[in-house]
C-alpha cells in the first residue's frame, strides 16, 4: 500500500492506495486538513509559526493514520507556499525530522504535470488541466502522458485572497485585470485555445460543482465528471461576491473552511475561461495526489 501526503497552501491532503491485479492504482481513502500552511501569504512571505504547527500536526496525523492502515510507502510533498516561502525548505526538514518522511518539494511544472496525471490519466485526445490552488494555479496540456506544455502562475485562491479585496467589484476587477496580465506572459495560452477537451481540479472547482448542484455531504461520484459552464462560473461569482461570509457558510456544498477564499478561486477560474473563451469545463475530483501515485517512474519533460 502506497501513500501520498500532499502538503498544500491551504489543506494537507492524504491519500491511500494500492495496486489491484491489473497493477492499476485502486484508491482506498481520501482524507483533507485545511491548516492554511498559507495564511497571509504574498509573493514575499515566510510560512507563520501558526501555520506551522496546524500543519505539522496534519501531517503527523496523516503519516499516523497510513502506517495504521498498513502502508509500506509514504510519500510527502510539498507545492507553491512551500517552494515560495524563504522557509518551505526549512518547514520539509522539520516534517522529515518529526515523521520520519521526507518532503520533496514540487517545482511549479511537477505540479502542473501530475495534476494532467491525476485528472486526465492517459487521454486519447487532445486534453488541457487546470488545478487553481490556494498559492498558484498550474495549466498543463498533453496526449495521453507525452505532455506539451506546463506552466504555473501565481495565482491561488490564498494568494489572492490577501492581495485583493473580493468583496467590492472594484478588488474583483483588479484581480481578473491581474490574471489577465499573468495569462499574457507566456505562451503556452496561444497554444492551447484550440484545446477542446478541458478538465478543471482543486478545491475551487469541486466545491462548485458541488454548489451548483446543492449538495448537502460532498459526493465525489457527483462531482466527479460534472460539467461547469461558463454562465455557470460568472452567476456564482457574483453570487458568492455579494454575500457575507456567514452567509457563505450556510452555502450548499461549501465547506465553511472555503468561505473567505472561495470567490478569488472562482475570480481565477471566470478570467481563465473568459481569457480562452471557454463554454465549459469538465470537474475531477481526482487531481495531484493521484498523479503522485507514479511520480517515481512518470517524470515531467524540461519547461518548455
Amino acid at each position: 500500500m502506497r501513500a501520498i501526503i500532499d502538503i498544500g497552501t491551504n489543506s494537507v491532503r492524504l491519500l491511500l492506495a494500492e495496486k489491484d491485479d491489473k497493477d492499476e492504482w485502486k484508491v482506498l481513502k481520501k482524507d483533507l486538513r485545511s491548516s492554511r500552511l498559507g495564511e497571509g501569504m504574498t509573493d514575499t512571505a515566510c510560512i507563520g509559526q501558526g501555520a506551522r504547527e496546524r500543519t505539522l500536526q496534519a501531517v503527523e496525523r496523516f503519516v499516523k493514520e497510513a502506517k495504521e492502515a498498513g502502508a509500506d510507502e509514504i510519500f510527502a510533498y510539498g507545492t507553491s507556499i512551500m517552494r515560495d516561502a524563504g522557509n518551505g525548505p526549512d518547514f520539509a526538514k522539520l516534517v522529515e525530522e518529526t515523521t520520519g518522511v521526507k518532503v520533496r518539494i514540487l517545482s511549479g511544472t511537477e505540479e502542473a504535470y501530475y495534476s494532467y496525471i491525476g485528472a486526465a490519466g492517459t487521454p486519447g485526445v487532445l486534453t488541457a488541466v487546470v488545478d487553481i490552488g490556494g498559492g498558484s494555479t498550474e495549466i498543463c496540456m498533453g496526449f495521453g502522458t507525452d505532455v506539451g506544455m506546463c506552466h504555473s502562475f501565481q495565482l491561488g485562491c490564498v494568494r489572492c485572497s490577501k492581495q485583493f479585496d473580493t468583496t467590492t467589484a472594484r478588488g474583483l476587477s483588479m484581480l481578473k485585470k491581474h490574471c489577465f496580465e499573468l495569462f499574457r506572459t507566456t505562451d503556452l495560452m496561444e497554444y492551447i485555445r484550440n484545446v477542446k477537451r478541458w478538465i478543471g481540479v482543486g478545491g475551487t472547482v469541486t466545491s462548485l460543482a458541488a454548489m451548483i448542484q446543492k449538495l448537502d455531504v460532498y459526493d465525489s461520484e457527483k462531482v466527479q465528471d460534472f460539467v461547469i459552464r461558463q454562465e455557470n462560473v460568472t452567476e456564482a461569482l457574483k453570487k458568492l461576491s455579494a454575500m457575507s461570509y456567514d452567509e457563505r457558510c450556510r452555502t450548499k456544498g461549501l465547506m465553511p473552511e472555503r468561505a473567505d477564499i472561495i470567490v478569488a478561486g472562482i475570480a481565477i477560474l471566470d478570467s481563465l475561461m473568459e481569457y480562452l473563451a471557454l463554454s465549459e469545463i469538465t470537474v475531477s475530483d481526482r487531481d495531484l495526489s493521484e498523479g503522485l501515485l507514479d511520480a517515481d517512474v512518470l517524470v515531467p519533460n524540461e519547461p518548455k
